[in-house]
């Protein structure tokens, strides 16, 4: 329990928040100070083992609709949902998590009712808790595509029998055109590839989300085409790609 006389601000409960994270995490290390100092200092190295062995998922929510009110974008509340102390909130809104178990459809679907849009990763090993990133904004894109929540399944079929190091090879080494150019300038064409393939190629859907016209997204499609060499109308083209946003990080 912590408690001052002047009211606490946003960056006070923030701070606090990330504390109970880390009390939560040192649970395991034991209570005394040199346990919580190794789990926090693990943390900060990026020692993402500390968080346990077992195999984690990655949630992620975005702003659905209206959005959440102003109860939803709290972090207790957003713990208490999630079954988790390992939430990060972000402008937009957007937050963050890591969990244990994949939430149930029906909490899901409250988060939804709730002003929140929410996708759940495959499980992967904590150290691997980075690369999924690349799966969860995809995932992301595909959620706003629906217009409701999306769970990735447990690897198995090609995902199970593709090495993840040549997954990532594959991906860079397919993307690193576009990746160039959207560093050399405002283009976003990565994020605007993964949008229309997401849309199975619908100009206005694509501009609706992305908030451009429709001759914009032609315009950058055709840069995509020049760029990587491949005709999009292709649907072998487009399988590929789709598995190199996936696999991207």
């Amino acid at each position: 329990m912590v408690g001052r006389v002047a009211r606490f601000d946003g960056a006070d409960r923030s701070i606090l928040s990330v504390g109970a994270a880390l009390l939560g995490l040192a649970g395991r290390a034991g209570s005394d100070a040199a346990g919580l100092g190794a789990t926090a200092t693990g943390l900060l190295l990026g020692e993402t083992e500390v968080i346990g062995g077992d195999e984690r998922r990655l949630v992620a929510g975005i702003a659905y609709r209206k959005g959440p009110n102003e109860v939803a974008v709290r972090y207790d509340w957003l713990r208490a949902r999630l079954d988790t102390p390992l939430v990060r909130l972000r402008p937009g809104p957007r937050f963050d998590a890591i969990v244990r178990e994949a939430p149930e459809a029906g909490d899901l679907d409250r988060l939804r009712a709730d002003g929140w849009l929410a996708v759940v990763g495959s499980p992967v090993p904590p150290g691997r808790l980075p690369e999924a990133a690349g799966e969860i904004e995809l995932l992301l894109t595909r959620a706003t595509a629906l217009g409701r929540p999306v769970v990735a399944e447990s690897p198995s079929g090609l995902d199970a029998l593709i090495d993840p190091g040549a997954a990532a090879g594959f991906a860079a080494q397919m993307l690193a055109p576009l990746r160039d150019l959207d560093r050399k300038g405002d283009r976003e064409l990565v994020g605007t590839l993964r949008t229309w393939l997401a849309h199975h190629g619908g100009w206005d859907r694509t501009a609706a989300e992305l908030g451009v016209h429709r001759n914009s997204v032609r315009h950058r499609i055709g840069q995509i085409e020049r760029a990587l060499g491949v005709d999009l109308a292709d649907p072998e083209t487009r399988m590929r790609l789709w598995f190199a946003l996936r696999w991207s990080s």
